[in-house]
């Protein structure tokens, strides 16, 4: 599933840790359709929570084992319930997020995820700044949330 951050979004959104570079490097999917670097976000189905949603979507989307090749904190770094008038917004809207810290595990994940070619680990001042490698954009509504809410720490 191509998962964006659209208006009334209730889910969870995936803060990957770089295996070696801890909190210096993000894990982030290029998408073509809508050129820019976005990280795993997972819509929240009726009986989920919002981890279960996340880990089912990191599991399909990087092709890992849900319990061996990666870690997702079990407590969320953040829970948004509130209007927010995030970029490209014409009027604000509610959004359910929580954002959970995921580590990769064991180096079969390494290497999975080093044979991909969308992925792209960008340094917290890319993200933080909004372009990433040849200044290709992040999504500037995730940009806008972990900015407001200070989710990745601009001196780590």
């Amino acid at each position: 599933m191509d998962t964006a951050i659209t208006p009334q979004f209730i889910g969870s959104i995936a803060l990957m840790r770089h295996p070696e570079e801890g909190e210096k490097r993000w894990m982030t999917l290029w998408n073509s359709k809508r050129n820019q670097f976005e990280m795993v976000t997972a819509l929240r189905l009726e009986n989920d929570t919002y981890r279960e949603c996340l880990d089912r979507e990191l599991a399909w989307k990087l092709e890992l084992q849900r319990g061996k090749e990666y870690l997702i904190s079990s407590m969320a770094r953040l829970h948004i319930e509130q209007e927010l008038t995030l970029p490209g917004d014409e009027i604000p809207a509610f959004y359910a997020i929580e954002f959970y810290v995921v580590d990769p595990y064991g180096k079969p994940s390494f290497a999975k995820l080093d044979k991909r070619e969308d992925l792209h680990w960008l340094t917290t001042h890319e993200i933080l700044a909004g372009f990433g490698p040849e200044d290709r954009a992040v999504d500037p509504r995730l940009v806008y949330l972990i900015n407001k809410f200070e989710l990745i720490s601009p001196y780590s």
